[in-house]
C-alpha cells in the first residue's frame, strides 16, 4: 500500500468510527427517551373471583392493545376490594383502582364511614362501570313479594362493616324498622348465604353485587330461589336523597327461574385514580376504554349495558380528573 493509500484508508477509517458514535448516539438517546416516556401503570381490583377483577383485566387489555401508539403498560392486581383500592391509589401503590360510588363519595367527602381516615379530596374520577345493584333473593315458598313484605320474615341482613348491611341499615331506616323487625336477622357471608337460604335457615338475603354472579347463581339453581323487585316510594326516596344510588334494572335469564327484569336500586362501580396522575396518561388511559367500549362490553355480561353518556356523571361524586375531562370535550360528552 503506497503511503497516499495508507492515508486515505486512515482518514476514512475515522470518519466512518466518527459516523458510528453519532449514530450510536442517537439510537441511545432515542432509547433513553422512549424509555422515560413509558407508562407503567397497575389497576386495583378486588378478588379474583369477582367482578372487579375481570373489569380491571379489560381495561388492561384496551390500554395495552394500543400500547404502540401510547407507550402505556398496564397490569392487574387483586385487592381487598373497595376500600382497599382507595387506599392503595391514595397512597401511591397503585395508580387505578375500581370502587363502589358509595365509598368514593365516604373516601372525597371524608364522612363518618371513612373515620379515622382524612377526606381524600385528591381522588379523581374517569369514569363508571357497571351498576352494582341491591339484589333481594327469596325462597320461592317464602311469600315475599315486595321489600315491605320482609317484616317478621327470616333476613340476612348482611355482616357487621359490608355494603351488604350498610346498605340494608339504609332501608331499614326508610322503613323504621331495626333488626328485631324480622323473625330472625342473620350476617352470613358469601357463599353461605345462598346455602341458609337453600337450607331453609333464612327466608332471604340481601347483596350488592354486579350480576350475573356465583352467589345469586347458586340459590336460584339449587332451590329455585326468586329475585323480588325493590321499589316503591320510600326506595324512591331514599334514591333520590342519596348522591350514590341509582335506579337500575336486573336483566331477564340472568339466572334460572328468574325471567322477568327486576327493577331495583343500587351503587356503580368507578374508575378512579390521583390527581398527581399526568393529564396525558389519564386522556390515554379513557380514550383507551371509550373507543373500543363495543369490545369492551363484549368482555363480560356486567358490561353489556354501559353507556358512554351515563360512564361520564352516574354514580360520580369525586371530580371528574383534567385528563379524562379532555377527552369527554374532544368527541363532544361534555361541552
Amino acid at each position: 500500500m503506497t503511503a497516499s493509500a495508507l492515508h486515505f484508508h486512515r482518514f476514512l477509517s475515522h470518519r466512518l468510527h466518527k459516523i458510528l458514535l453519532a449514530c450510536l448516539l442517537v439510537i441511545s438517546t432515542t432509547t433513553v427517551k422512549a424509555e422515560e416516556n413509558k407508562s407503567y401503570i397497575t389497576i386495583a381490583t378486588g378478588a379474583v373471583t369477582g367482578v372487579y377483577y375481570p373489569a380491571g383485566s379489560s381495561i388492561c387489555k384496551l390500554i395495552n392493545k394500543g400500547r404502540l401508539q401510547h407507550n402505556i403498560r398496564c397490569s392487574v392486581e387483586p385487592s381487598a376490594g373497595s376500600v382497599d383500592n382507595i387506599d392503595q391509589v391514595r397512597l401511591g401503590k397503585n395508580d387505578l383502582g375500581i370502587t363502589q360510588s358509595d365509598w368514593q363519595y365516604f373516601a372525597y367527602q371524608g364522612s363518618k364511614e371513612f373515620i379515622p381516615k382524612a377526606p381524600y379530596t385528591n381522588m379523581r374520577a374517569l369514569f363508571s362501570l357497571h351498576n352494582e345493584p341491591f339484589n333481594l333473593i327469596v325462597r320461592k315458598d317464602s311469600n315475599i313479594k315486595n321489600v315491605a313484605n320482609l317484616v317478621n320474615k327470616r333476613v340476612n341482613i348482611g355482616n357487621k362493616g359490608s355494603g351488604d348491611r350498610a346498605t340494608m341499615n339504609k332501608i331499614m331506616q326508610q322503613f323504621g324498622w331495626s333488626p328485631k323487625s324480622f323473625s330472625r336477622a342473620t350476617e352470613f357471608t358469601g357463599a353461605s348465604r345462598a346455602q341458609a337460604l337453600c337450607d331453609n335457615q333464612i327466608d332471604a338475603f340481601v347483596s350488592i353485587l354486579g350480576n350475573p354472579n356465583a352467589s345469586i347463581k347458586e340459590a336460584t339453581t339449587s332451590c329455585q330461589a326468586k329475585l323480588i323487585p325493590v321499589i316503591g316510594s320510600k326506595i324512591d326516596s331514599l334514591v333520590d336523597s342519596t348522591p350514590y344510588y341509582a335506579t337500575t334494572i336486573i336483566p331477564a335469564n340472568l339466572y334460572p327461574n328468574n325471567d322477568q327484569n327486576i327493577k331495583t336500586f343500587g351503587t356503580l362501580s368507578v374508575v378512579f385514580t390521583d390527581k398527581r396522575m399526568s393529564d396525558e396518561l389519564a386522556y390515554n388511559i379513557t380514550k383507551a376504554v371509550f373507543e373500543n367500549l363495543n369490545t369492551f362490553k363484549r368482555l363480560h355480561p356486567a358490561f353489556a349495558m354501559l353507556k358512554k353518556e351515563h360512564m361520564i356523571k352516574d354514580g360520580i361524586s369525586a371530580p371528574l380528573h383534567p385528563g379524562a375531562i379532555r377527552y369527554y370535550k374532544e368527541v363532544g360528552l361534555l361541552p
